[in-house]
């Protein structure tokens, strides 16, 4: 199922009864497109005359269709995190000893399968069906295969240096990507590649093609590429 307020609302309720013991306030309740998460508890102060007001936001992201009881799991992970702000207690990381021990407690007594982070499934990810635009990388390599990056746009230079000295690299093409295909490939910060389909490969080689150039100035920019003379 896809996230939506009702449901957070009404798990919310009962996991505080049933759980929390009712000890936690009543946060605002958010529902985001995000793809970066699926869940999240967040801490906003203000500073108002001379005292600080939080403002305590539960979010779900609807961007994948997730089972429901998985779904469950991930609000019950951020409300052992609001449970850690509220009581006060102390970590030592986000996902310190003081989570763990919470969250195996509530896995043994509820019957739960809450884990440290989500990572979404190859089904979940085919989920996403909105559409964004993506930086890919594809190389040809020396056996013939194809294989891809989706380059997160702070790496792209490190990513094509990185690529164009690889010695199974024989070619390097960078392409600007519309669509929801690639929902299912995470950014990446560091070189890696992976294989696509044939209908991957086919949205890829339609799409704009990207080139590096050097400016006036010095400065190496990828831009989109001259059209090819026929």
């Amino acid at each position: 199922m896809k996230a939506n307020i009702s449901f957070l609302k009404e798990r919310f309720k009962e996991f505080n009864r049933t759980m929390f013991g009712n000890t936690l306030p009543v946060p605002e309740f958010r529902i985001s497109s995000a793809g970066s998460f699926v869940g999240q508890f967040k801490v906003k102060r203000d500073y108002r005359r001379f005292r600080i007001v939080e403002t305590l936001h539960l979010t779900l992201s609807d961007r994948y269709d997730i089972p429901e009881s998985e779904l469950e799991d991930i609000v019950i992970h951020e409300m052992i995190h609001f449970h850690i702000h509220h009581s006060g207690l102390r970590d030592t990381s986000s996902h310190g000893p003081v989570f763990r021990r919470l969250m195996k407690d509530i896995n043994a007594r509820h019957g739960r399968h809450i884990t440290i982070s989500h990572r979404c499934s190859k089904e979940e990810y085919e989920s996403d069906t909105s559409k964004s635009h993506s930086i890919i990388c594809l190389c040809t390599m020396t056996d013939g295969r194809k294989l891809i990056c989706k380059a997160s746009q702070s790496r792209i230079f490190e990513l094509h240096k990185a690529f164009s000295e690889w010695d199974k690299v024989e070619k390097e093409e960078w392409f600007w990507v519309y669509g929801s295909y690639f929902n299912r490939f995470r950014r990446v910060l560091t070189p890696r590649l992976f294989e696509v389909d044939k209908e991957g490969l086919e949205i890829i080689e339609s799409s704009t093609r990207l080139e590096f150039a050097v400016e006036s100035d010095g400065r190496t920019v990828l831009r989109r590429a001259a059209p090819t003379r026929r």
